[in-house]
């Protein structure tokens, strides 16, 4: 072999690992879907037409607004090579739009999506109409994780009355949590619709109109109602966080468990950013590289904690375990599940 020769293979081998590196990057701008516009949250899980009521915030200091800018702003300088990350809007369906688009969209890394609970409920329930399987995502990793309680009168519980639990309406969280606590403690509870807001709620609480409302997330008891626990009105009667606990999920009994903890998993996919089918494995490593750097960055954590965006991440292990427990539920609970999200 000629000297020349020799000169160049070793030029090409040294240039092999660059330009597999470079076909395995991330492309120089990535779009974020976001599924809900300023101030809205996911407290809406999904309806069999795809649709939803409009959706409040799901905590007083944090949206999928906030979420999604807070990202553009940090994730893409810790990308390798620095990444131009934007946020664009495609509401609609509840955050079943952003989740469908995702389904469709390269597979380069090029479009992400911040999607919420209903997401992974209405892939696991077949209310997604086919148009995507969450299984297949890339998932990345959530920013924080939602606790929902049931806030109770205090005493009331304990007396073994007859409870009247608050509730939004059809297809709201605090819907859902009441009539799963309802069905599992029938006839000690009943479901109230009609209340047009969480204040609402909370002043019917207050007044003795109402006995307890669940759904409730943790994050606003913490900073608007402190005192309700305090002052030892009120107290915490069930806690969906990852797991179900408290007093009623122990009166329950066994045969509610499978369903509540179903619920309790949502906890998990409060914030979730997800990147599309077949996304590259190299891809998929960076983005989850730098959704983790998240935490230990200073200029995230002050940016943050200034904004309302909580940081504590859920890995994406936990999430994809989630997901795969969702679309493995037994008959009878995926069923259970389904009537309480999408009555008939």
């Amino acid at each position: 072999m000629s000297l020349l020769r020799r000169a160049f293979l070793a030029l090409a081998l040294l240039a092999a690992p660059a330009v597999a590196h470079a076909q395995n990057a991330l492309p120089a701008r990535i779009t974020i879907l976001v599924g809900f516009g300023p101030g809205q949250g996911n407290d809406q899980p999904a309806r069999p037409d795809g649709a939803s009521a409009v959706a409040s915030r799901i905590s007083p200091d944090m949206s999928f607004d906030q979420s999604a800018r807070f990202l553009a702003r940090h994730l893409g300088r810790l990308l390798p090579g620095g990444v131009m990350v934007e946020a664009r809007y495609a509401p609609g369906a509840a955050g079943l739009l952003a989740a469908a688009t995702l389904a469709r969209a390269p597979a380069d890394g090029s479009v992400l999506a911040l999607l919420s609970p209903n997401v992974v409920q209405a892939s696991a329930l077949g209310l997604a109409g086919g148009r995507f399987d969450a299984r297949r995502f890339g998932w990345i990793g959530g920013l924080a994780n939602e606790e929902w309680a049931c806030v109770s009168v205090r005493g009331k519980t304990a007396a073994g009355q007859g409870l009247f639990v608050g509730s939004l309406g059809a297809g709201s969280r605090s819907d859902v949590h009441g009539r799963a606590f309802a069905n599992a403690l029938s006839p000690q509870l009943k479901v109230i619709p009609g209340y047009s807001s969480r204040g609402e709620l909370a002043r019917a609480l207050e007044s003795g109109e109402i006995d307890a409302a669940c759904g409730w997330p943790m994050r606003d008891l913490e900073m608007r109602r402190l005192d309700w626990l305090t002052s030892g009105r009120m107290e915490i009667s069930a806690l969906l966080a990852g797991v179900a606990s408290g007093d009623w999920v122990h009166a329950a009994g066994p045969d509610s468990r499978p369903l509540l903890e179903a619920l309790a998993s949502e906890s998990d996919f409060a914030w979730t950013l997800a990147g599309p089918p077949g996304l590259d494995g190299q891809k998929l490593a960076d983005l989850r590289a730098a959704f983790e750097g998240l935490v230990g960055d200073r200029a995230a954590f002050e940016d943050g904690a200034r904004v309302g965006v909580a940081l504590s991440p859920v890995p994406a292990e936990i999430i994809e375990a989630r997901v795969a427990a969702l679309h493995g539920l037994d008959g009878a609970t995926r069923n259970a599940l389904l009537k309480l999200i999408a009555p008939p």
